[in-house]
């Protein structure tokens, strides 16, 4: 008779497979990720400032008086306000490229082999990939949706460096030349809110592009929820004006060259399609605007250009929630592909020149979008979803790969 029972140095240890998406392997990866991002955007940031320093030195040194230690507290200070704009646009590159680095050094110490003798798979490698890509796309949003706009809000209210000076809502500068769906407009704009308008001249059109009128004032002022605005202490000329003075009133020479007359006015009423919140921000980049601003010109009707601008400016900060997920899945993906048991320079290179096209392909996307040459809505969402679909097919390879091998 046979005893089917086990001793105790004959049992078996049954070990309960547990799905740990926070598991070691992961925190380690993790720690690695974040390190080397954060060194890649350091010294890129350090690259950045230094360029855009150089020429406003002198003058952010002194903003706050003279001293040397003002002056040092003074850049230190301007360099913390100019951190969030500065490092927002290169951060998805950033984290590719701290991917990358990450990924190496794993190959060459030998570790990766040990992960691939371990039996786990490629798709469990991505848990601190997937982990990274949910905190830095957060940071990447909020950095470049309300950190930038806050921060260039201080400058321009200090007037601190050249964009501060530039973007100064106090000032009204020069005349700008704007172009309404009704004519063509010169004047010089009191940002407010709300917006008023200085020495203005209005070219009004007709739908045959005829000029039909044409309007000088010295101020004019929006009237409370209407396209109409209020002209004071002005002229007119029409059409219909004789050109000769009939007595009952005064008149002027328009353009002192063309012989015909303008009528004075004190007070005249007239359409000008503009909307106000547009004027405040009139000569502000978009990504200088702050979210709510963003929001109410992307579905207002400022116009074909206008619109395209600030539409794609909020379709591509809402894709910056997945582009530097998409970019650090891209580098952990051709890692695993092309650095799998080796890290040869050649390929090294070339894992990051394709991430530095994709960098590259979503500022052209941006800029096709905001120039009206491809709809927002793709201009935004292209690269990151064109970055996840190669991230996907990638891993297909892969995965065949190593069922291949298995065999």
């Amino acid at each position: 008779m046979t005893d089917n029972t086990l001793s105790a140095s004959d049992k078996v240890e049954l070990r309960v497979i547990h799905l740990a998406p926070m598991g070691r392997h992961t925190r380690y990866m993790l720690a690695g990720y974040l390190r080397h991002v954060f060194i890649v955007t350091a010294v890129l940031l350090a690259i950045a400032l230094t360029i855009d320093l150089w020429p406003q030195l002198s003058m952010v040194a002194e903003s706050r008086g003279r001293g040397a230690l003002i002056g040092i507290w003074s850049v230190v200070r301007f360099s913390a306000l100019r951190t969030p704009g500065l490092v927002a646009p290169f951060f998805p590159f950033a984290t590719f490229l701290g991917v990358v680095w990450t990924e190496v050094a794993h190959t060459r110490s030998g570790e990766r082999v040990l992960v691939w003798n371990s039996g786990r798979s490629p798709i469990q490698c991505l848990a601190p990939v997937v982990a990274l890509s949910v905190l830095l796309g957060a940071i990447e949003f909020a950095m470049d949706a309300y950190l930038g706009p806050a921060t260039m809000a201080v400058q321009m209210h200090e007037r601190l460096g050249l964009d501060g000076q530039r973007l100064d809502r106090t000032r009204r500068g020069a005349n700008h030349w704007i172009v309404s769906p009704t004519g063509l407009l010169s004047a010089q704009i009191e940002y407010g809110p709300p917006p008023v308008l200085h020495n203005l001249t209005f070219f009004k059109r007709d739908e045959t592009g005829q000029l039909t009128e044409v309007d000088m004032a010295a101020v004019a002022r929006q009237l409370p929820g209407a396209k109409q605005w209020l002209l004071r202490g002005g002229r007119y000329w029409t059409p219909a004006l004789p050109f000769e003075s009939d007595g009952a009133r005064s008149t002027a020479i328009l353009d002192n060259s063309s012989g015909e007359r303008m009528v004075p006015f004190s007070t005249r009423t007239v359409t000008l399609d503009l909307d106000p919140l547009w004027l405040s921000v009139f000569g502000m980049e978009a990504q200088y605007l702050p979210m709510s601003v963003l929001t109410k010109l992307a579905r207002a009707d400022t116009g074909p250009l206008a619109k395209g601008l600030y539409c794609t400016r909020l379709q591509a900060l809402y894709a910056e929630t997945v582009l530097p997920g998409a970019m650090a899945l891209l580098a952990s993906l051709l890692s695993l592909l092309l650095l799998a048991y080796a890290a040869s320079w050649r390929r090294v290179f070339g894992i990051v020149f394709a991430g530095y096209l994709a960098h590259f392909g979503s500022k052209v996307c941006l800029l096709m979008g905001q120039n009206g040459y491809m709809p927002p809505l793709v201009a935004g969402w292209f690269v990151p979803l064109a970055l996840t679909a190669a991230a996907c097919a990638i891993l297909l390879v892969i995965e065949r790969q190593r069922r291949g091998a298995g065999r």
